[in-house]
């Protein structure tokens, strides 16, 4: 795109210099874009890597759109899932019942004196 701009030219000739651009476009062509590359590194920069407390309660938060397509749950099998749970907690319940070991002179820290 043509346009006029008035930009010194000190300016302009110490950009093509440090950039080792050819002609004066390539020169403010390529400092548009550095420029514009900085200021996107500089939002990135600000913004925060972890989320606040806010920001997880707003994104935690039910959605309309949450209603639209509810999770299919098997209810059976999650009461058979609740009742194996339960049966091996009891079987295990009554395991550690008849294991107990008694207990030895190690176990309570009564050592013969030597």
């Amino acid at each position: 795109m043509k346009m006029t701009m008035h930009i010194d030219e000190d300016v302009l000739a110490e950009v093509m210099d440090l950039t080792g651009a050819k002609t004066k476009t390539a020169a403010v062509e390529m400092a548009l874009r550095d420029l514009a590359r900085r200021h996107k590194q500089r939002k990135l920069f600000r913004t925060p890597l972890w989320p606040t407390h806010e920001d997880w309660v707003k994104d935690s938060a039910p959605q309309p759109s949450d209603a639209i397509d509810p999770p299919d749950i098997d209810e059976d099998a999650v009461q058979r899932c609740i009742n194996r749970l339960r049966s091996r907690r009891q079987l295990a319940a009554e395991a550690d019942d008849r294991q107990v070991p008694e207990a030895t002179d190690e176990d309570t820290g009564n050592y013969p004196s030597k």
